[in-house]
């Protein structure tokens, strides 16, 4: 018990108390289950035996409770499990009313792809209820609780059989449609009248084979008819209502199967179509590429990446490989490689750096190799920024040289001198062509088409004082502030830099704030702008939100800010030195070695202590976090969108190399498929570190 920290009881089960814990030196979250032998001649109770027995044989299913461990602890021993957020009978609990349809199906079918796993496996459950089935943080449906689960043979030698937990199932759909259970009898006799009181007292002519149970006749009922489920479930649909009866026949070999009902179910190519278009709602159409695959295989497929991606497990889940070959520190990378989940064998990750080594290469992440290196330049590189829509990367040295390379054989295409060094690259993929944002040190903002790097329009923005920009989602805004300044940040509208009019300044607006520090867009949103500044009157660090619009007048466009919000961040709290945006609502901040959330408004949702050393670089996106950091790690959380914010959750570190030669990781990327950190050395160099996550080809299936 050493190696974990105990946060708190979860609950009691009937052979031991369940605690959550955290490991001490990974930081992952589980369940432990300890179990205490009353008498020690007594051995381990049977029910403790039968579930390390049935999940040591059906290990490693996305819709499985996994078992981490088994060890000795006292005089007893200790289960490690995952750790669930929740579970069925929770969620049903705390419902205002009856699931929503998209629901129950979601739930249903990750109910059936699990019975029909263990049914594979020849293990019946036995025990199936809402509160055995656990949900993640991610809303993914686990079965857990195997202490009542039995072997059993197809050839039906064996008394057990799968029909016994497709009845359970049927009784689970039930209380899904229904907000409550469709038999709610306190014991056998009560349970038994519930059933009989719906679904009608059963014959020897509807079930031959009910004369040879044990207990026939012993009690007897008064005859009843069953009830049309229609009007037990009147806001069922009728399809719903059809698979209800097929689960709760009474003769258990005329009942459907879990099998059965996945393999109909998986016929049906719109159903695919709208299970893919619902659970991943937020992703762009472009990041939804069928290739050669159907819907199912792609549903399939994204379905255990994810699994993969919250699980992390090394070798199983995924691959980690060490890329050397710059011989200077790499100072930045970008994915040029587009952030598309496809899994029909095309997808490939490819990333660029660039490095005080003078050069600028592109490298294949899964494996692991380098596909080109540019001839040495004049100065050290210092940024880059891709164009993965166009396959082009863009490279500036500490001299202010710009460069376009083509992605796919690292040729230089057009070259740009600033009079100074460049203090921020922005590239923006605009409707009407994409463009290259420059912000040098002299506090000029350049704008120069892509890719040929032809001047648009040159803009004092901050005279002499070196500038930040960020580019808004919709690529219509761009920010640009010098920190801890006592200028406004200003905010131009791009269209008016594309097209500048003779002797008329860009369209702009200057943010009655000061002394930013830093700033983030809301990724869902076109133009909201969260920024971190000092308090006009007590100088205190606020946070302040606007949404931006521009508005056609006679004289031409006008920029129109609204403040949405704004809140003061506690005194407590170190000034953070990185920002980021998720969704509509939330801000993330990096204080330090902690990541904490707010919402726009001032609530804080959350805050991880999981690193030992200051945190050095952020990615985020609508699936993930990563988090590098100079402890030689980077952390993996993952969000779980179900709640009115979104809750993130602290999944697990993917190590670096050994700390005799390395000092941390300094940046961290990632696209659909791979994870790329920097580890920066001690001698002043440094390497790429992927972690790609495995993957099934060539199945129909892609889910074990």
């Amino acid at each position: 018990m050493d190696q974990y920290s105990i946060l708190g009881r979860i609950g009691e089960g009937a052979h031991g108390i369940v605690f959550k814990a955290k490991h001490v030196e990974t930081g992952e979250i589980v369940a432990l289950k300890k179990v205490a032998l009353r008498r020690l001649e007594d051995g381990i109770p049977n029910q403790a035996l039968r579930e390390i027995k049935a999940l040591q044989e059906i290990e490693d299913n996305q819709h499985v409770v996994q078992l981490k461990a088994v060890f000795p602890h006292g005089a007893g021993f200790v289960l490690a499990f995952e750790f669930m957020l929740s579970d069925l009978a929770e969620v049903v609990r705390h419902a205002q009313r009856p699931l929503v349809q998209a629901q129950v199906k979601s739930y249903l079918q990750m109910l059936l792809k699990g019975v029909a796993f263990c049914h594979a496996n020849n293990i019946v459950h036995r025990d199936l209820k809402p509160a055995n089935l656990l949900i993640s943080a991610s809303g993914q449906l686990k079965i857990a609780d195997f202490g009542l689960a039995r072997v059993f043979s197809p050839d039906g030698s064996r008394l057990y059989t799968h029909q016994v937990a497709t009845r359970a199932v049927g009784c689970i759909l039930g209380e899904l449609l229904n907000g409550s259970p469709l038999f709610p009898g306190e014991n056998d006799i009560e349970q038994l009248c519930c059933v009989l009181r719906i679904l009608g007292t059963p014959s020897p002519q509807v079930w031959p084979e009910i004369t040879e149970l044990p207990d026939y006749n012993k009690i007897s009922f008064k005859e009843q008819a069953p009830v049309p489920l229609e009007e037990v479930l009147p806001d069922a649909s009728p399809q719903a209502l059809d698979l209800l009866g097929q689960f709760l026949l009474y003769p258990p070999r005329q009942r459907i199967s879990a099998s059965q009902v996945w393999n109909e179910v998986s016929r049906t190519k719109e159903l695919w179509r709208q299970l893919c278009l619902r659970r991943w709602s937020s992703c762009k159409a472009s990041q939804m590429t069928l290739g050669t695959q159907t819907w199912k295989q792609y549903y399939l497929c994204r379905s255990e990446l994810e699994f993969r991606m919250e699980s992390g497990r090394p070798e199983k889940d995924f691959i980690c490989k060490a890329i050397a070959g710059h011989n200077g520190g790499i100072d930045e990378l970008a994915y040029i490689s587009t952030n598309e989940c496809r899994f029909d064998g095309q997808e490939k990750s490819v990333v660029c750096t660039v490095s005080s080594d003078s050069t600028v290469r592109a490298w294949d992440v899964q494996e692991g190799t380098e596909i080109w290196s540019s001839p040495l330049q004049p100065a050290a590189l210092v940024n880059l920024v891709t164009y993965p829509r166009l396959q082009l990367v863009v490279t500036v040295d500490k001299l202010g040289l710009i460069k376009v390379w083509k992605a796919e054989n690292g040729r230089e295409w057009a070259s740009f001198s600033l009079p100074t060094y460049s203090s921020a690259l922005q590239a923006c993929d605009h409707p009407e062509g994409p463009f290259l944002l420059v912000a040098s040190a002299e506090g000029v903002l350049y704008t120069l088409t892509v890719p040929q790097l032809q001047p648009l329009s040159r803009t004092s923005v901050f005279p002499s004082s070196p500038t930040s920009l960020l580019c808004s989602p919709d690529c219509q805004w761009v920010l640009a502030s010098t920190q801890d300044s006592d200028l406004g940040p200003k905010v131009f509208y791009t269209r008016s830099l594309l097209c500048l009019v003779e002797d008329e300044p860009p369209v702009s607006t200057t943010l009655p704030i000061w002394l930013t520090s830093r700033a983030c867009w809301a990724p869902d949103e076109a133009a909201r702008l969260m920024v971190m500044h000092r308090n006009n009157d007590s100088g205190q660090l606020a946070i302040t939100t606007y949404e931006l619009g521009a508005k056609q007048s006679q004289e031409g466009v006008d920029v129109v800010v609204q403040q949405i919000a704004s809140f003061l961040l506690p005194d407590t709290m170190t000034p953070p030195h990185l920002m980021k945006g998720h969704g509509s609502q939330v801000i993330l901040l990096v204080s330090g070695s902690e990541l904490v959330l707010f919402t726009i408004q001032g609530l804080q949702l959350a805050a991880f202590q999981d690193h030992q050393k200051p945190v050095t670089s952020l990615w985020v996106d609508q699936s993930r976090v990563l988090t590098a950091s100079f402890d030689l790690s980077l952390r993996v959380y993952v969000w779980n969108k179900e709640n009115k914010f979104p809750v993130l959750k602290s999944c697990y570190h993917l190590l670096g190399g050994s700390h005799r030669w390395a000092s941390g990781f300094t940046h961290v990327e990632s696209d659909s498929m791979s994870i790329v950190g920097v580890e920066a050395r001690s001698i002043g160099t440094s390497i790429l570190r992927s972690y790609c996550f495995n993957m099934q080809h060539g199945s129909d299936d892609c889910v074990n």
